[in-house]
């Protein structure tokens, strides 16, 4: 088989989670099974920075762990996004409501 699906890595140590790759319907379910429950305890960091590419499905498991981390008293914070992760974040128009740092 061929590597020409994307692919996507996901590392967690203690509240922080660093994604690489690309966050799509295929790929998101890993990302889910790190999130859910949250990892750690008190905020959540999700380092983005080397996420090539992510769409809906991406940005509605963020949205599912913001609101669980908001549930439960904590933070999820979305941690140097990549371009195309900022990007999604300011057209979907929740810049406001997600916790992002570390943008340019």
């Amino acid at each position: 088989m061929s590597d020409a699906l994307p692919r996507l890595t996901v590392s967690v140590q203690d509240s922080d989670v660093v994604v690489s790759g690309d966050i799509d319907a295929h790929t998101c379910p890993d990302l889910t099974a790190v999130l859910e429950p949250l990892p750690g305890d008190g905020d959540v960091r999700v380092d983005t920075s080397s996420v090539g590419f992510m769409d809906s499905s991406g940005l509605r498991v963020l949205i599912s762990a913001h609101q669980a981390a908001e549930a439960s008293g904590r933070r999820l914070v979305i941690d140097r996004p990549s371009s195309p992760v900022i990007r999604l974040i300011e057209v979907s128009g929740l810049s406001d409501h997600l916790h992002v740092e570390g943008n340019e």
